[in-house]
Order: structure tokens, then sequence, then C-alpha cells
């Protein structure tokens, strides 16, 4: 039928698309997201799910997307900590508090790297000595989540802390601005911010 003939077509231009791509190391953001369009359009029958198809491929070229040169430092005491959030006794159970979240240099080329800070405090109930708490990172596009960077599990102490750590933008990154969810977590306790960078077009 012709409808079977359709989908035969897309799923031939699809794979020529992804093995095109990939032989050329090219499939990033903008290849994913046609060959996603098009895995999209055959998935639905129709072309209907095209454009989810498009935003699914456009994280192909950040799948490999990792943190390095992490690493972290406390930068407070438990006293500063609790002076700045004006917390007069010690909380019933740990808390986290993130104080800022930021990225530099503001505007990057594709193939170079963004330093992602993320601040925050942790304040721990009288007789407990650490906790441990999730660092992790979301990186979004146009409203859409990318990729989640693999997230960083260690015991605190408490006071202020500083995660630093570096993400390689792929060579094949679209234009554009992105955002970077941070988040804390210990528990049920948690806090995010977010920051902001620009990959310039080569």
């Amino acid at each position: 039928t012709m409808k079977t003939k359709s989908k035969t077509t897309a799923l031939a231009v699809t794979t020529a698309l992804l093995v095109g791509c990939t032989s050329n190391q090219m499939l990033g953001a903008g290849g994913g997201a046609a060959a996603g369009a098009l895995a999209g359009g055959l998935i639905g029958g129709d072309w209907k799910g095209a454009l989810i198809g498009a935003a699914a491929g456009a994280a192909l070229g950040w799948g490999a997307a990792k943190l390095i040169e992490y690493s972290s430092t406390q930068v407070r005491t438990p006293e500063a900590d609790q002076q700045i959030y004006g917390v007069s006794e010690r909380v019933n159970s740990p808390l986290v508090k993130l104080r800022k979240g930021s990225s530099a240099p503001a505007r990057v080329r594709p193939g170079e790297q963004v330093t992602v800070k993320t601040d925050y405090s942790l304040l721990l109930p009288q007789g407990t000595n650490n906790a441990q708490v999730e660092e992790s990172w979301v990186l979004k596009k146009d409203g859409k989540a990318l990729t989640e960077l693999p997230p960083k599990t260690s015991l605190r102490t408490a006071g202020g802390w500083q995660a630093n750590a570096g993400i390689e933008i792929p060579k094949d990154a679209a234009a554009g601005t992105y955002v970077i969810e941070h988040k804390v977590k210990t528990g049920t306790s948690y806090d995010t911010d977010e920051s902001v960078f620009v990959v310039s077009a080569t």
C-alpha cells in the first residue's frame, strides 16, 4: 500500500542519513534533529511526529556530554551559612540551599569548554557530622532538556560548598542560547538555580 511504501521510504532515508552522518562524524544537534524528524514521521505513520522526532534527535550531539576537571571546595563555615540564611538554631534535618549557579564564559564556540560553578550550603542537625549530597546538572535549549550530565554524590560536612566542573561543547553543537539547571539534593531537601551561555556559530 501507499502507506507502507511511505514508511519504507522514510526508513531508508533515515538509515542513509544516520549512516552518512556517522561516517563523517557529523551527527550532532543539526544532523541529529533531521534524522530524528524522519524517525518521528516514520514512527507516527505520517509526518505529525516529525517535531517530536526532531527534538529527540537534537539531543544526539550532546549524548556523550560529560563533566571534566570536576572539583569541589568548602568555601564557608557553618556559622557563616547560618548568618546568611538567618538560621539562629540548628535545623531538624539536613537542608541544602543553592546560593548561585553560574557558567563561564558567557559566549563560546563549538569545541570549546564552559566552566560551571554551583555554590550551595549544607545545614545539618545538631549531632550530625555529615550528609550525602548529590550535585547534578541538566542542559537545556529552547525549553527542552538535551541531556542530564552524570551527577556527583559525596559526603559533605556542614557549611558552604562550591562544585566546579567543565563541559566540553560538541564541535557540531547548534548555535544558540543554552541553559544549565544546577541542582543539589540531600534526602528530601533540594534546591535549583539556572545559568546561561551562548554557543556562537563557527
